[in-house]
């Protein structure tokens, strides 16, 4: 694992001496990119992405889970259904439920805010109305359930080797990371090229940073070495 100096916990620094309006432009046309980057993976090596980085991924996150475990304190995590554009995340879901953890995935609501269900392998799903993505079907949560979480797991578009995260532009993890306890780490899972070098993001004040990244290469270390981590 590439574990750097911890950093501060505090926000990525936004781009500095640029208007608010080309910072926004900027991220809009890396955005697009980033789209375009992810259409053209076939799906085979998307499948073999998407597999190797929940390896490494669990081999950080599967010990933190079982201990909690085995000593009487099953752990929330926070995890995502993933778009098909996206990493798919079904085989962490599956290895965090084996292990007896409580997991929750989003529900989008109002104003660009987010709670959560908890999830089971026979859970019913719906067609969010705000965004196309599924969502379970059940009692909703605010982000006190995920107070003493194990991980936080989120999707994004990319991020640089100190955490900068660009998401698809609703600002609902910001938000998120905003408000959730910094003792909570948040890893985001991508495709290997979307890992880029620090400094390269167009950011904002509300841009909010990642602990780690997970891809096929590797789990990366941001900002803090992830508890358990080597």
């Amino acid at each position: 694992m590439n574990v750097p100096s911890p950093s501060s916990p505090h926000p990525a620094r936004p781009s500095a001496d640029r208007p608010a309006a080309d910072i926004a432009a900027a991220k809009q046309a890396e955005r697009t990119r980033l789209r375009a980057a992810r259409r053209a993976i076939r799906p085979e090596e998307r499948e073999r992405q998407s597999r190797a980085a929940v390896e490494h991924l669990w081999a950080w996150l599967g010990p933190r889970v079982r201990a909690r475990v085995a000593a009487g304190d099953a752990p929330a995590v926070g995890t995502v259904l993933s778009m098909p554009s996206e990493p798919d995340t079904a085989g962490l879901r599956r290895r965090l439920i084996d292990t007896g953890a409580d997991v929750f995935v989003p529900v989008i609501e109002p104003e660009r805010r987010l709670s959560w269900v908890r999830w089971r392998p026979d859970a019913a799903t719906r067609r969010a109305r705000l965004a196309p993505v599924e969502e379970p079907i059940g009692p909703r949560h605010g982000l006190d359930a995920l107070a003493d979480a194990a991980a936080l797991v989120m999707p994004g578009l990319a991020v640089t080797d100190d955490g900068a995260r660009l998401g698809q532009g609703g600002g609902y993890y910001d938000r998120v990371l905003a408000a959730l306890p910094p003792s909570v780490p948040t890893v985001a899972v991508l495709f290997e090229d979307e890992l880029l070098p620090a400094g390269s993001l167009p950011l904002e004040p509300t841009d909010r940073p990642v602990d780690a990244v997970a891809t096929a290469a590797g789990l990366h270390m941001c900002r803090r070495p992830l508890p358990g981590s080597r």
